[in-house]
């Protein structure tokens, strides 16, 4: 019997019962051929991406770096490392591609903002507010790497270099499966309580590109996808054995939390960590020995569990692990953001996008970055324009922006405007439909007023259907000027200065901060306290919890909760 010939791009997971058994093995085989591919020029594909891979031992983890008070606290570059360290351990243990591996791992936080994760959240607030989408770190990276610095290119540039006699066919063949590196680096994003990973391997290239674009358009995507390899698979999950561990040993450092007793003592128990262990380093103050002691529980368990086919934790370890994060976030996590810091974090980043966006609308400033790259008079303009000022960084940024960087910011400003009037229609619908009064929030001044215009039109129009049709957009999407609902222009002026700000670390964004007087002195001295000089009960009374995080932490709550009921179950 004639096999049919494997084409991989018309092949999607649900259509695999009607696939050959040989055309099943290949599609089971046809992404860890192309990593084999990459794993030959691993080395190469690294010290590329490492020069954009800008993150510092000043870089916040989950402790702000700004308010930190001990050298050995755990940064993002420290973190990065030990995620290297444990997924290529495992790689190796289990014969899967350990170049790829990492790739992916040294370079996972490469988008991460400043201030970590409540960065991303500001940021993403402020954008949703302006109706423009929303910005999550697993997909800044490879989006400013592909599209604003060209890494393709650099890599296939530097593989030539290294590797002279390199035939054509083989750089188109590596050229090819450099999206697996990307995608595993965009499809990370570990909050959710997962115990076992398996790679989509119906994902082609394409499909690739269409959930980066979804991160930035669709709240909450990035938490929804699959990374295409086992490799990546195993990132996502060694992510969680660095950080968990990491965030119980922070808070002991920076004092949330005086020494292992209460509701962490019978989690590591069960994990293997004695009590004498526990009360030694009690006795001590420093607890790295149950820090590493714990990663190599997990890894163990990985090993053990898991195949070239599955990333695998046992449901108990994997519960264990998973509670000691609960606890984590409860005893520590909750308290790292300050209510000053949700007071004066949000407003600056508005403040310096709305700055930005002026500087890209005037004159034919926007026009023209729509190839700047290519346009060398533009960027001598531009940057004598501002330099010595402290928007010098922003003109250089923009000055290197190429036509194809300049259209994935378009193309995502105009799917994510279009998802945000949707969005805002439904809520208002639901609202009227239901008779509820609409709750306004400090955070998103004006989506809410866009919210409530549209509730007044549902209520005059009479809607008494959830399937009524939705507003007119081109007649009613654009309310008036005191309602700020901004044009696509606008929205991408708006989009191009968050861009920038999301490759600041937080050294770079606190200085621009104080150097554009977005704060003054006073608030500087104070943003910049360490949690120890606040001291713990004043840290209770300040403390901000992010309406996101909360949900997030809900969750894993009672994700956990199924963890332990389904191994009960058995």
């Amino acid at each position: 019997m004639k096999v049919k010939k494997f084409n991989k791009k018309n092949i999607e997971l649900k259509n695999r019962k009607s696939l050959s058994v040989v055309q099943a093995k290949r599609l089971d085989n046809y992404s860890e051929t192309l990593l084999d591919v990459l794993d030959k020029y691993a080395n190469e594909i690294n010290s590329a991406i490492l020069a954009y891979n800008k993150k510092s031992c000043e870089e916040t983890m989950m402790i702000k770096g700004l308010r930190k008070s001990s050298q050995e606290t755990t940064n993002r570059k420290t973190h990065m490392e030990n995620v290297e360290g444990i997924a290529t351990e495992i790689a190796k243990k289990l014969q899967l591609n350990v170049g790829s591996t990492m790739i992916m791992a040294r370079n996972h936080d490469v988008g991460h903002t400043f201030l970590g994760h409540s960065g991303e959240w500001w940021i993403s607030n402020v954008k949703e507010d302006f109706g423009i989408g929303y910005s999550v770190h697993n997909a800044i990276g490879p989006r400013e790497l592909i599209y604003t610095n060209g890494i393709y290119d650099e890599i296939m540039d530097r593989i030539k270099e290294f590797n002279p006699d390199i035939k054509e066919k083989e750089l188109t063949r590596i050229r090819r499966s450099l999206w697996l590196v990307f995608d595993g680096i965009n499809s990370h994003n570990g909050e959710k309580t997962e115990s076992e990973f398996i790679p989509n391997l119906s994902k082609t290239e394409a499909a690739f590109t269409e959930e980066l674009e979804k991160c930035f358009v669709v709240k909450g995507f990035d938490r929804t996808i699959m990374p295409a390899t086992i490799e990546g698979c195993l990132i996502r999950l060694c992510d969680k054995i660095s950080y968990i561990p990491s965030d119980m040993l922070d808070g002991l450092r920076e004092g949330f939390i005086d020494k292992i007793d209460g509701e962490y003592i019978p989690v590591l128990t069960s994990l293997g960590i004695t009590q004498e262990e526990i009360n030694d380093c009690n006795v001590r103050k420093n607890y790295d020995s149950i820090g590493r002691k714990l990663q190599i529980i997990f890894t163990k368990d990985v090993i053990k569990n898991s195949t070239k086919k599955v990333i695998r934790m046992s449901p108990e370890i994997s519960r264990l692990m998973h509670e000691l994060r609960n606890i984590n976030n409860r005893n520590i996590v909750k308290y790292v953001v300050l209510k000053e810091d949700n007071y004066t974090y949000p407003l600056a980043i508005r403040m310096l996008m709305e700055r930005f966006s002026l500087i890209v609308l005037e004159g034919d400033t926007l026009d023209r970055l729509k190839n700047a790259s290519e346009d060398t008079e533009f960027a001598r303009e531009i940057i004598s324009k501002y330099e010595g000022t402290p928007y010098e960084g922003f003109a250089r940024y923009i000055s290197q922006t190429s036509a194809r960087d300049y259209e994935f910011t378009e193309k995502i400003v105009k799917e994510a405007s279009r998802q945000a009037i949707h969005d805002e229609q439904q809520k208002a619908k639901e609202i009227v439909l239901k008779g509820e009064a609409f709750q306004e929030s400090e955070e998103f001044p004006l989506r809410d007023r866009r919210i409530k215009k549209y509730i007044e039109y549902y209520r005059n129009a009479g809607l008494m259907q959830e399937n009524e049709s939705d507003i007119d957009v081109d007649a009613y999407g654009e309310i008036s000027a005191e309602e700020r609902h901004y044009s696509i222009r606008e929205k991408i002026a708006l989009e191009i200065g968050t861009k920038y700000l999301t490759t600041l670390n937080d050294i770079d964004f606190f200085d621009l901060l104080k150097n554009t007087e977005v704060i003054n002195e006073q608030q500087v001295k104070s943003l910049t306290r360490t949690y120890k000089s606040i001291g713990k009960s004043e840290l209770e009374k300040e403390m901000y919890e992010h309406s996101e995080a909360k949900k997030i932490r809900e969750e894993q709550v009672e994700e956990t909760e199924k963890i332990k009921n389904s191994h009960d179950d058995r």
